[in-house]
């Protein structure tokens, strides 16, 4: 709109202007001229502004999607697994409530059994002493034989009932403890659960004014190393959340960073189609490997540390010879 209308004035500017002031004319064309090419500027620089800043809102997009679904997915996981111990306990405690259950019924079914013989043998005896026609004396004397065998079958069965009554506490206090650690297991779910709502950031590192595209920890947890749009790498103290020193080497944005297994070497991989390895001590850059045809988007050691390997949006993987560098496998 602001072209048009600097187009619109040039034109009603020409025909005013008398044709005999001709150097006037070249001076206001001049002004109009280096006016425009300053529009275009401004114009070109706020598209790559707009770029720019729509490309940081998609990482930032994609880093919301991914702490959402890591924090999904560790909320499902421990809820399972409680659900899972909770489910295991209240099957025991069932399991335990059954037996007894059982336990009571069969001691119920053992003292009536035991009344029963009892009021059978007492009733037989009857019967036998009349059909023998036995004396007094001797009726006494088996009555008083019968009475002791009647005590001593009370005695019994009150000794029974002691082991039963004793067993059974014991199934009362272990189905107490269950139910006390049910409703711990319970209290720890809940616990849990909002724990993992609290959770808060430990440190922010802050150092960068464009966007950081990856990050990692050296294998002894001492330091992260990560990787910007502002083409450098930086390796941090965990502890103080200091900046320990700023690499630079690449020429575009580094997409990819790794420490090697000893923690004595880094490998970062960048836009600009190349791979470097860093010596963590010094911050010397060892070797740039180059190769890819478009940007490194990955990059990692081999456990023991020998081999390097790139990943790239060229559709390719090289593996490379961490030590001496030549480029050994392309898939």
């Amino acid at each position: 709109m602001a072209l048009m209308r600097l187009i619109i004035i040039l034109l009603i500017t020409f025909t005013l202007i008398p044709t005999t002031s001709l150097a006037e004319n070249k001076r206001i064309i001049d002004i109009y001229q280096q006016q425009l090419e300053d529009l275009r500027i401004a114009h070109a620089k706020l598209n790559a502004l707009s770029k720019d800043a729509a490309k940081r809102a998609a990482h930032i997009e994609q880093l919301i999607s991914k702490y959402e679904a890591a924090l999904k997915t560790a909320t499902q996981d421990i809820t399972d697994k409680h659900a899972a111990r909770l489910k295991q306990r209240e099957a025991e405690h069932a399991k335990t409530e059954a037996a007894y259950l059982k336990r009571l019924e069969a001691t119920a079914e053992l003292a009536d059994y035991h009344y029963q013989s009892a009021k059978k043998t007492d009733a037989q005896i009857k019967t036998l002493l009349t059909g023998l026609g036995m004396s007094a004396e001797q009726v006494l004397k088996l009555t008083a034989a019968i009475s002791a065998l009647q005590q001593e079958i009370k005695r019994n069965r009150k000794e029974m009932e002691a082991i039963q009554k004793s067993q059974l506490t014991e199934l009362g206090e272990q189905l107490l403890k269950q139910t006390e650690t049910i409703s711990a297991l319970q209290q720890e779910i809940k616990h849990n659960r909002n724990a993992i709502h609290a959770l808060q950031p430990v440190r922010t590192f802050q150092g960068y004014s464009k966007a950081v595209y990856s990050v990692a920890f050296s294998p002894d947890g001492r330091y992260a190393l990560s990787g910007s749009s502002d083409k450098t790498l930086k390796l941090w103290d965990v502890s103080s959340g200091q900046a320990v020193r700023t690499w630079k080497g690449h020429t575009s944005y580094v997409q990819s960073v790794a420490f090697s297994p000893d923690g004595r070497y880094a490998l970062s991989g960048s836009d600009d189609k190349t791979l470097i390895l860093w010596d963590v001590s010094s911050g010397q850059a060892v070797r740039t490997w180059k190769g890819h045809t478009s940007s490194v988007k990955s990059v990692a050691f081999s456990p023991d540390g020998r081999y390097a390997l790139s990943g790239s949006s060229d559709k390719t993987l090289k593996l490379w010879d961490a030590s001496s560098g030549p480029l050994l496998l392309v898939k």
